[in-house]
């Protein structure tokens, strides 16, 4: 993909040089690779570069970007870095939050940089890389057109127009003029985190502990946020998996314990989900996210007329609110109900193959006819996956066509959606079975199966699908002359390294799987009272997730930007309606059960119904007492927030007043 950097300006250093080649690296390290399409011209390359280079007064970044010459002679990529100066200075207007050597987390100030708990006089170590990167992605986003500036150079699509105070490089994505924007990783410390990772060296890690200040150094708060819910989640696990394992081996003639077992499991979700709040503020308030509130500039694909924005006062695109709620009210949801409707159709043909085949195993009854009775569970497992990612691309287009200017709206209207339809195409069959048909035995068949083989499907995705990729873009590099494409960054010598990452696939962040957990803990936490080894199946598949996961951040994919993030999102709330849910459900199957029914003789229908609305609300009203017994947050976090607060407070005070302006 790359050759060596073009001899710039003869006697210029190349940045990619191996120690030891030529001259030292230490005034320019690359941190974020720009790779543009082959239909860019050299005037828009050039004209971005002194973009990148040029001063804010000049609407530029006032970053340092030097050029690396592809295969094809083009200078088509742009290796990108700044001082550390110049990132502290960014880290400052962002609202990156330090730990200062008092102890407290709060906003970073250049001007009292020495106060901060990691200073040194060169100033390195006080960023991490991937906080160094995101600067530096904020400020390539933040490149807005000038008032004379209204066409990309060079460039003669129609769509190529620029307005004053819109994002240049945005507009460049959208005219496909640039390919890729990512960081570079950094082999050394990759190296070991690899280490750290995915080798198992404790029993520890095989429960789901793992690196996690060390993966959010180098990934990101988002990133690491994921894996920490992972890692609680699959900790969670383990006591219901040893109860469940119990009741499976000592008590398979009975049910009455059971029941207890759901309970426990109903009350279990509810401690688990307060006790990761508890967790995640604690990462948050250590990684300097908690409470932190930053203005969301417009998300890349948002268009509109050009206006102003009251809060910024810059000339950005303006969209009216009733438009992006007729399309949501008259095209999104309209189209959502349809596809759940279709998944309602599939699941009904799902129960006609099944009867089909039953039929014909009364009938003959052989070990043939035996085997084929669980066929049409199976392949119906694997159309539900297929049928989620199909609409997952569907999702994403429906509210990409919304219209939203927030990434943060954006991806809340697109988890709705895709907790709407995942919900109906997951569970429908399994509260048909329960509710309708009423066959427990049936019900706890069609739970393992739908687990146990999505389950596997998803695990040969995370496994040979990445494989299959990494043994594509081998085939790819050697192809292109590149021998070294196979082995791990380390091993690589530092001028190749832009060009196998170039090559690697780009990740698209931890919204999938998110996704796959929701499903996951709607199948161990919904059907408690009917089958009590799914939360085992769900602890191996997860002992497994994390690994490959890990492989897969670290060897598949391109580095992704740190998103800063202080929780999981919309998705806390996801989970917890969905342990609501378990109660309804639970409390309606130990109802069911041949065990209680004996107890409630002599009561009406009506009576019944009550004594267990009575029941289901005792359970709820238990769960709301524990998410109000539990804190949100530690009361050393609580602690240090509100001395954050009083400090705050007290600074304010000492400020001089300023004389209020009067009207002549």
């Amino acid at each position: 993909m790359f050759r060596r950097q073009k001899a710039q300006d003869e006697g210029e250093k190349d940045p990619l040089l191996d120690e030891g080649e030529s001259e030292s690296l230490s005034d320019f390290r690359p941190l974020v690779v720009l790779e543009f399409s082959s239909k860019t011209t050299a005037v828009t390359r050039e004209w971005m570069k002194a973009k990148i280079e040029a001063s804010k007064k000049q609407g530029g970044a006032e970053l340092y970007a030097k050029t690396v010459v592809a295969n094809d002679g083009e200078e088509r990529v742009l290796l990108v870095s700044a001082p550390q100066e110049r990132l502290l200075q960014g880290a400052e207007q962002m609202g990156l939050k330090k730990k200062y050597k008092d102890g407290s987390v709060r906003p970073f100030t250049f001007a009292e940089r020495q106060n901060v708990e990691d200073y040194t006089e060169s100033l390195e170590g006080m960023l991490t890389m991937s906080q160094s990167q995101y600067i530096i992605k904020v400020e390539l986003d933040n490149i807005r057109a000038l008032e004379t500036e209204n066409h990309i150079p060079g460039c003669s699509d129609r769509k190529a127009r620029l307005y004053k105070g819109k994002s240049i490089l945005s507009r460049m994505v959208s005219c496909h003029l640039l390919d890729k924007m990512y960081p570079v990783h950094n082999p050394d410390q990759l190296k070991r985190l690899q280490h750290d990772w995915y080798h198992l060296h404790s029993p520890k890690q095989l429960m789901g502990g793992q690196p996690i200040e060390t993966i959010r150094g180098y990934f990101g708060e988002s990133v690491a946020m994921y894996f920490a819910f992972l890692g609680h989640y699959t900790k969670a696990l383990v006591v219901p998996t040893v109860i469940g394992v119990l009741y499976y081996l000592f008590n398979e003639s009975g049910r009455n314990d059971f029941v207890i077992f759901a309970v426990f499991n109903m009350i279990w979700a509810t401690v688990f989900l307060e006790t990761w709040k508890r967790t995640s503020s604690a990462h948050a308030y250590n990684w300097g996210t908690l409470g932190r509130k930053a203005f969301e500039e417009p998300r890349a694909g948002f268009h509109g007329k050009l206006g102003v924005n009251p809060i910024t006062g810059r000339s950005e695109p303006v969209y009216p609110s009733w438009k992006r709620l007729l399309r949501i009210y008259c095209v999104s949801f309209p189209i959502v109900i349809l596809c759940m409707l279709v998944a309602v159709v599939v699941m009904m043909v799902y129960f006609w193959a099944e009867n089909i085949a039953k039929a014909k195993h009364k009938e003959e009854n052989t070990m043939l006819t035996k085997g084929l009775v669980l066929v049409p569970s199976i392949v119906y497992s694997v159309v539900i996956i297929l049928m989620n990612q199909a609409y997952r691309t569907l999702a994403q287009y429906l509210t990409k066509n919304e219209n939203h200017r927030e990434q943060s709206a954006y991806e809340n209207y697109l988890i709705v959606k895709l907790v709407l339809f995942d919900f109906v195409n997951c569970f429908l069959c399994l509260f048909y079975i329960a509710f309708v048909m009423q066959d427990m035995n049936y019900l706890r068949q069609s739970l393992a199966i739908l687990l146990i083989v999505q389950q596997l499907v998803g695990q040969l995705q995370e496994t040979l699908l990445p494989y299959l990729l990494m043994r594509k873009r081998i085939k790819k590099g050697e192809k292109s002359g590149l021998d070294h494409v196979s082995k791990p960054l380390h091993e690589i010598p530092r001028s190749k390294q832009a060009e196998v990452e170039s090559l690697m696939d780009r990740y698209e962040g931890t919204f999938d799987d998110y996704l796959e957990l929701f499903w996951q803990f709607g199948y161990v936490f919904l059907f408690s009272a009917v089958y009590p080894m799914a939360a085992f199946w769900a602890l191996a598949n997860n002992v497994m997730e994390i690994r490959t996961d890990a492989f897969k951040m670290c060897r598949i994919f391109q580095r992704p930007f740190m998103e800063p993030a202080a929780n999981i999102g919309a998705w806390q709330m996801v989970f917890e309606v969905m342990g609501f849910i378990a109660v309804m459900t639970n409390t309606a199957l130990i109802g069911m059960s041949p065990e209680i029914q004996p107890l409630l003789e002599g009561y009406t229908t009506v009576q019944k119904v009550l004594i267990f609305v009575a029941a289901e609300h005792l359970i709820i009203f238990i769960k709301v007492v524990l998410a109000f017994a539990i804190p949100d947050m530690p009361e050393w976090v609580e602690t240090q927030m509100g001395r954050i607060e009083y400090q705050s407070t007290q600074a304010l005070k000492k400020q001089p007043d300023c004389p209020l302006e009067t009207e002549v």
